[in-house]
């Protein structure tokens, strides 16, 4: 019998710094419905100036490290054990995506997909699709 897929959900907060027109670094903690906390980093490339324009095509490339722990309940031979399972990984995270910038509320709108490789266990993931709208403490010169 099939089973209909299942998908973790991450919920976090990002931010970003602008290193010039074009560059970006972007961190971000989340956590999800899983058990998992992810932390990590991304150098963001849009393709178009910033400054000249509100809609922006991007790609990048980053690092994030995935802590998971949950409670646990083991029985043997009508013995029960309580506990933890945890696990830590390091993951390379290239990323392409889109965005708009409403500079009436100093927000940008973005939508993007990104892979998890994760070397040392030579394993990816391929389903993280994020949405999200990052409000910008110092307005974008336009």
């Amino acid at each position: 019998m099939l089973e209909a897929p299942t998908y973790s959900t991450f919920y976090g907060v990002n931010g970003s710094y602008s290193l010039n027109n074009h560059g970006v670094i972007q961190t971000f903690v989340g956590y999800s419905n899983v058990h998992m906390t992810t932390v990590g980093a991304d150098y963001i490339y849009n393709i178009k100036d910033n400054t000249k324009s509100n809609f922006n095509v991007y790609g990048g490339i980053g690092i994030s490290g995935d802590f998971y722990k949950q409670k646990i309940e083991v029985e043997y031979e009508g013995t029960k054990a309580k506990g933890y399972a945890k696990a830590n990984y390091l993951a390379i995270n290239p990323t392409i995506g889109i965005s708009y910038h409403f500079d009436v509320i100093r927000s940008t709108f973005y939508a993007g997909y990104k892979v998890k490789y994760y070397a040392f266990e030579n394993a990816m993931d391929i389903n993280f699709l994020s949405l999200g709208l990052r409000y910008h403490l110092k307005q974008t010169p336009r």
